[in-house]
This record gives structure tokens, sequence and C-alpha cells, in this order.
């Protein structure tokens, strides 16, 4: 007769024990999986959270640069327009100082709404704002995308028109709805 620590396992206590480890290792699996889809979710959020950052910033350094130049087509002088497109697009326009070490002293750039998306706009040449400007999308998927122009009596106005002495409305508003439905507003002051 061989003793107990000679003995082997029997089939039931080898089958206990697989039954344990393939739960031990579902549950593991269940587990990561849960933790790698919150992480998924988090760097999504975050990316999202970076392009409004992004989208942000270049309009304030835009429009924190704003000047005023000599605009042939328009008696009142040069520097802020808006557009109200046919379908419903929102655009507005400015000429923007470039840093000290940019080949061109001022650029001319816009920002639109519309699609769905919103767009920085970039014109080749500062002089001619009739050539076509280059768009690039900074925020996509938006459910509303809308401005509005802060003026000397602190009202928000839908559009702006240039008067002599104030070429820039104070400030300028941007509303959105991000695609998941949250809402943000962000007024950004100008010059």
């Amino acid at each position: 007769m061989k003793s107990s620590a000679e003995r082997g396992f029997t089939l039931m206590e080898v089958l206990v024990a697989l039954v344990l480890l393939v739960l031990f290792t579902l549950l593991s699996y269940r587990s990561l999986d849960a933790v790698l889809k919150t992480q998924r979710r988090a760097t999504a959020e975050m990316e999202r959270w970076h392009e409004l950052a992004a989208a942000f910033a270049w309009m304030e350094t835009d429009l924190s640069n704003a000047v005023v130049r000599p605009d042939p087509l328009l008696p009142v002088g040069g520097g802020f327009h808006i557009q109200l497109a046919q379908d419903g697009a929102m655009q507005f326009d400015l000429v923007r100082l470039l840093p000290d070490d940019a080949d061109q002293a001022v650029q001319r750039v816009g920002y639109r709404c519309a699609d769905k998306h919103l767009d920085r706009l970039v014109w080749p040449d500062a002089d001619n704002p009739l050539l076509a400007a280059k768009p690039a999308t900074l925020l996509e998927g938006l459910g509303n995308c809308a401005f509005r122009y802060l003026d000397e009596h602190g009202q928000w106005l839908p559009g702006w028109l240039p008067q002599a002495g104030k070429p820039f409305p104070l400030a300028v508003e941007l509303s959105l709805t991000t695609a998941d439905g949250t809402p943000l507003r962000r007024v950004m002051r100008v010059q």
C-alpha cells in the first residue's frame, strides 16, 4: 500500500483545480477588459478636450494679434469682416500680426462654423482677401456652432459691421455643442 505522500491526485481533484483555474482566468480577463475599455474612453475624452483647447488657443492668439489695415474694398478700413453664407455657415476673418521671425509681417485668418465643424482659414496673401483661403479643420462632429460679437455697449450681436474708430468688436463668443451634447461657450477678447 502507498503512503499518502506518494499517492497522486485523483481525477476529481484535477477537475476541480482546472475549473477553479478557468474561473480565475475568466474573472481576470473581464477585469482587465473593463480596465482597458475605461482607459480607451478616458484617452478619447482627453484627446477631445485637447482638440478643444487647441482650437480655443488658435482663436485667442489670432484675435489678440488683430490689427487694422487699410482695405480698398471697404470704405471704413479693414480689420474684421463677417459673413453669413446662404447655407447658414457663419464666418469671420481678420488681419493679424505675425511673430517677428515670420517672413511676412501680417496674415489674414478666419474662422468658419459650418457642416458640424469649425475651420480655421488662412489666406495666401493678406492684401488680397479675394483669393481662396486654405481651410484647416480644428473641430469635427459638432452639434451646433455659432459666433456672436460684443459691442462697446455690452450687447452681444449676431453680426458685426466695422465703423470708423471701432473696427473690431470687444470680444468674440464661440458657442458650440459637442457630438455628445455638451454645450460649450468661450468668450475671447479681441486685441
